[in-house]
């Protein structure tokens, strides 16, 4: 999944099913240490990054003397996983990818980043299956809060599947490394017929610093919903003049549309169709009525499936004619 990216410049293992609670987990800080909480990578499968080498060194002798071996007191042992950036050969800020390697799972967090003028400005990194994204940030003398929340729209009827979440802290260091830790997960059979959000994980955090004697205090938060969606199976626009007459008719599948879609002239507003697939094989419709407007960043917004058992948002820029 493609990443986007923004630019603003200035553990315990719990398994859940989904039933509408909300998981906190504050305190993260001290996962971290003084580094500081940017968002999380949430991936289908438990990262094991626990450094068993550098624990059987330390425990060496205590494990001779032992008749078997129970792993306990692991803190400190618990790895972290670095960041990727990927420049492209190019300096601006804007460009650079970040990833963690070879691992799949959906980028949601806000690095601070610096370009070769030496500005710096928080970027929002988010994929494809993490949609209705609100990133917000407050400055004020006291300190700064940084805050990131989104949702994962799920397909229903996923029981047979194993299908599980596991949101994994990403931290940033003083120096800009970008790192991840393991967090927690849960499973989902996501039998729900309704279309809505059934549960919500977030993490919190805070450090302080202390120069010339004043304080600050920088806060973060990241908050993901997890909903179910019903699967698009079709997509019909409906261009429409002022008479509720239709000039146009077109079919898309979803996740086909194009970036950018021209509005006939004569067209007063567009009418969008989702034709969605329950799991009895039932189908309906969902409808969406985009009046004219002279606004540029209007857009359609429509689902598809982009793997896992998740649906990602497209977005298709509207044009009215002049």
């Amino acid at each position: 999944m493609r990443s986007r990216n923004r630019i603003i410049f200035l553990g315990i293992f719990t398994a859940l099913l989904l039933s509408g609670c909300s998981l906190a987990v504050p305190g993260a800080e001290t996962e971290g240490g003084d580094d500081r909480l940017i968002g999380a990578f949430i991936t289908s499968d438990h990262l094991d990054l626990f450094d068993m080498d550098a624990y059987l060194q330390d425990h060496a002798s205590w494990l001779v003397k032992a008749n078997e071996i129970q792993i306990s007191n692991t803190s400190g042992y618990e790895g972290r996983l670095y960041a990727v950036i990927d420049k492209k050969g190019s300096e601006d800020t804007y460009d650079w990818d970040i990833s963690f390697k070879d691992v799949e799972g959906i980028s949601f967090f806000a690095p601070v980043l610096e370009d070769k003028d030496g500005n710096r400005g928080w970027h929002s990194v988010y994929d494809a299956g993490i949609s209705d994204v609100d990133f917000n940030i407050t400055v004020t003398d006291a300190g700064d809060e940084v805050s990131l929340e989104g949702t994962i729209y799920m397909i229903p009827g996923q029981s047979d599947k194993g299908i599980s979440y596991y949101l994994n802290p990403v931290y940033q260091t003083a120096e800009g490394q970008v790192y991840l830790i393991a967090g927690e997960g849960f499973s989902t059979s996501g039998e729900s017929e309704e279309e809505e959000v059934h549960f919500a994980s977030a993490l919190t955090a805070e450090t302080k610093t202390t120069e010339n004697g004043k304080s600050q205090t920088a806060k973060s938060s990241v908050k993901v919903s997890f909903a179910t969606m019903h699967r698009p199976v079709k997509i019909t626009l409906y261009k429409m003049d002022e008479a509720h007459q239709c000039i146009k008719q077109e079919e898309y599948t979803p996740g086909r549309l194009p970036e950018s879609l021209n509005m006939e002239p004569g067209t007063a507003y567009l009418l969008a169709e989702t034709e969605k697939e329950k799991l009895s094989g039932e189908r309906f419709s969902d409808r969406a009525v985009y009046d004219r407007t002279d606004d540029q960043e209007d857009k359609l917004e429509t689902w598809y499936d982009c793997g896992n058992g998740i649906l990602a948002k497209q977005e298709s820029a509207l044009v009215w004619e002049q």
